[in-house]
């Protein structure tokens, strides 16, 4: 059978084929090696049949299309890239660089401007006109729930983690696409409740040991991982003419700078630096850019 790996717990894994959420563990190397399966795994298991509580092994884990180390989660469709323009105000070389993480990874991010109310709309526009014609963008309010419906039909039946600053309201964002849910998240919050129980009772360890990574299943197919804060992706080591393939509003320009290694800093005749100039590319977005390739460039020393 093939399952999800919705959350790991002490060497025992709970799969979700679709329907239900069964507990077990790994076999073989899979077994010596804990660090080998990550919450949203497709893996290949099978019900113990000797174990009278129906627990399953895990034989192996299917090819993933991305991985993340920290958090430790797979197979990523979307990563909701969140932050408010006040309380807390933006950082966009923080932002922009959650973004360029994502295109490093193969993940598709998403935009989602926090706190709209307390923006206004005239700065909640401005920021949305920054990224909305590089990726899907959409600005909401979590306390009343404005935005929140267009957030569930760009995510909807995917694979979706939400990250950003701390303060921005994340969990209050995660909240509100689980309201109206028929009892999915109750129910799998429950049965996992009780198989830590097991857990605690088999080795002595209970929920002190999850790796708090966890994914609620939702009724429209949305996979939707609950990850510890995070503000930053992993990137590694990478030629500084790398940062320029992150950044999709520079690609069409890359192949008409005056060279061909043009990195859009110091070079005459840029493509890059007349699109600025010119109101084609934001400056936050440059300014991000430029940034980030002294960061590449530090990594190199």
């Amino acid at each position: 059978m093939i399952g999800t790996v919705v959350k790991g717990i002490g060497g025992f894994y709970f799969v979700y084929d679709g329907e239900t959420v069964v507990m077990g563990k790994a076999r073989g190397n899979l077994k010596r090696n804990k660090d080998l399966i990550y919450v949203g795994d497709v893996v290949d298991f099978d019900i113990d049949e000797n174990d009278k509580d129906g627990e399953c092994v895990i034989h192996r884990v299917v090819e993933r299309k991305n991985y993340l180390t920290r958090p430790p989660v797979s197979n990523l469709d979307i990563l909701v890239v969140v932050f408010s323009l006040v309380q807390p105000d933006v950082n966009y070389p923080v932002i922009d660089k959650l973004i360029a993480g994502c295109e490093l990874a193969g993940i598709d991010p998403v935009i989602c401007i926090s706190k709209a109310d307390l923006a206004g709309k005239e700065a909640v526009d401005k920021a949305l006109s920054v990224y909305s014609s590089l990726y899907p963008a959409v600005s909401v309010n979590a306390i009343s729930g404005e935005g929140i419906g267009q957030l569930r039909g760009i995510i909807g039946g995917k694979k979706v983690a939400l990250a950003g600053p701390s303060g921005v309201g994340k969990s209050t964002i995660t909240n509100q696409l689980h309201a109206g849910e028929p009892g999915i998240a109750e129910a799998e919050e429950a049965l996992l409740k009780a198989a830590t129980g097991r857990i605690s009772s088999k080795t002595g360890r209970g929920r002190h040991t999850t790796r708090h990574v966890e994914i609620f299943p939702m009724s429209d197919g949305t996979m939707l991982y609950d990850t510890p804060g995070f503000t930053s992706l992993d990137m590694p080591g990478m030629e500084p003419i790398a940062v320029r393939d992150l950044f999709p509003e520079f690609r069409d320009l890359n192949s008409i700078c005056k060279y061909s290694d043009c990195m859009h800093i110091n070079e005459p005749e840029c493509a890059v630096k007349d699109a600025l100039k010119n109101g084609r590319i934001a400056v936050s977005r440059y300014e991000s850019y430029k940034s980030m390739t002294e960061e590449v460039k530090k990594w190199q020393k």
